[in-house]
């Protein structure tokens, strides 16, 4: 019973890390705390200056939508006047390739050919081929096509082409006070336009640190971020009840950014089926080059299969997520009495 109870807490600690709730107070036990606020006085991630007049997720189109066998469009885009890299390159996704070369031909910008991007980044999850424009001698931006086969009237009678994903890739230097201020600036951004936020760090390749360890080689950024202080993770060293030690980010990042296999990931996301859109952050390591690439796309820009139909497929998304919601009610109601250990602890 104790193992179990150790695994669902591990698994629990690191759910909160990532802000599946999305709450801007929890209460655990016979306390409340105020969580998930915006970092006082920190930048929004820098705009690149290529967007089109017009966003995509706007323009009409009798390819998509009820009636056709493609998904659904454009889907709940949420206003916000908060102006960021992700709020930017999102007016690409809906856009036709076409548009976006008129565009890039316009500013005068040159196509990357296919042979430049794989020795950029080598077989890593960036880009490897497409349509990719160079912005300045350090950033990048990506287009995904995708051919919609299914968007007319009659299964695979459409072949119509569309940016469904869009990406910003920038490299950085290999200097730990640059990475971590561009994880905070993710995370940030997606507190003032979103409902949750999370990031990630590990080294690729190497299993993650034992609990115990006094300089993990992974960490969380998520609900309560506060840099000053750093974050905690879970010990059961001491027996049934867990300890939490405090880590420093900077020291965590000092340490893990000179490794060949330095890794990161991070989401923002709403709490809504509907919304139109999944913005991720991946920072991948080439050689001694960083890579931060920014990434919106699409969550239904795309192809169904013929004969699923969309209230089909909306039926069962829904039902997944009334299963994980009790789910989730189940543990949070269980582990209350440590959560609110953690918390104290955090705020402390």
């Amino acid at each position: 019973m104790t193992n179990i109870f150790k695994t669902t807490l591990s698994i629990l600690f690191l759910l909160v890390l990532l802000n599946v709730t999305a709450q801007k107070k929890v209460t655990y036990g016979k306390s409340t705390f105020t969580v998930y606020q915006p970092i006082p006085g920190l930048e929004p991630t820098p705009t690149c200056g290529f967007s089109p007049d017009v966003p995509g997720y706007t323009i009409k189109s009798k390819n998509y939508g009820p009636g056709t066998y493609y998904s659904y469009a454009p889907g709940n885009v949420i206003k916000t006047n908060y102006k960021c890299i992700l709020t930017e390159i999102r007016d690409w996704v809906g856009h036709r390739p076409e548009d976006v070369k008129k565009f890039a031909a316009a500013k005068g910008l040159v196509q990357v050919d296919e042979k430049t991007i794989k020795k950029m980044f080598k077989k890593t999850r960036l880009p490897n081929s497409g349509l990719m424009y160079k912005l300045t001698d350090t950033s990048w931006i990506w287009f995904y096509i995708n051919d919609l086969l299914n968007c007319g009237p009659k299964a695979w009678g459409s072949n119509e082409p569309y940016v469904i994903s869009v990406s910003y890739i920038e490299q950085v230097p290999q200097q730990t006070d640059v990475v971590l201020n561009k994880l905070y600036r993710f995370w940030n951004d997606g507190v003032h336009f979103a409902d949750n936020a999370g990031i990630v760090q590990s080294n690729f390749k190497t299993q993650p640190s034992a609990p115990a360890d006094k300089n993990p080689n992974n960490f969380s950024i998520g609900d309560v971020l506060n840099p000053q202080k750093g974050f905690y993770s879970l010990s059961f060293e001491n027996g049934v009840a867990p300890t939490y030690l405090w880590h420093k980010y900077e020291t965590v990042v000092d340490a893990n950014i000179v490794k060949s296999d330095f890794d990161a990931t991070g989401s923002i996301g709403f709490e809504d089926l509907l919304s139109a859109f999944d913005y991720e952050l991946n920072v991948v390591k080439v050689g001694k080059n960083i890579y931060f690439s920014y990434d919106v796309i699409s969550r239904f820009l795309r192809d169904l299969e013929p004969g699923r139909t969309w209230q089909k497929e909306m039926t069962s998304r829904k039902e997944s997520e009334a299963v994980r919601k009790v789910e989730m009610q189940k543990v949070m109601k269980a582990n209350a009495n440590a959560l609110e250990m953690l918390y104290k602890e955090i705020f402390k």
